[in-house]
């Protein structure tokens, strides 16, 4: 039965053959949790590990000539507003005043005839509303 160890803890494993292949295989330690590639025991990889492939050297321009700085273009002003036909508003109806005169000159008529029927017919108004006769008679209009 082959033997793994965790490299960061130390701890040891005993694994069923067949297991971990030629190529190794990804485990988790189950007394510390740090992942790595096991081997058997004992077993030496027949190549090392793929790696990643060296980046290319970066690209540096060859600058042999003093060239002013580039200054970036100004951004353009952003197109004015369309046109727009704004509709004048209607002009106000001229106020003639004519509705508030009749409605005084209603006002008054009645107030006017409320009073001539108080004076012409007093005996009418005592009997609709008897608490009138003292005013009638403050007034001297009782006979």
């Amino acid at each position: 039965m082959p033997r793994i160890a965790c490299p960061s803890c130390g701890a040891r494993y005993d694994v069923a053959a067949g297991m971990i292949g030629p190529a190794g295989k990804s485990v988790r330690c189950a007394r510390c949790g740090h992942v790595w590639l096991a081997r058997a025991e004992g077993e030496v990889p027949a190549e090392p590990p793929a790696q990643w492939p060296e980046p290319p050297p970066p690209r540096v321009r060859d600058v042999t000539e003093e060239e002013p700085p580039r200054r970036r273009a100004a951004p353009s002003p952003p197109p004015p507003p369309a046109e727009q036909t704004v509709a004048a508003p209607p002009e106000p109806r001229a106020r003639h005043g004519s509705g508030a005169a009749i409605a005084w000159a209603l006002t008054l008529l009645v107030v006017g005839a409320a009073a001539y029927g108080a004076l012409a017919y007093p005996q009418m108004v005592i009997e609709a509303w008897p608490a009138s006769a003292r005013l009638y008679a403050a007034l001297g209009l009782i006979r």
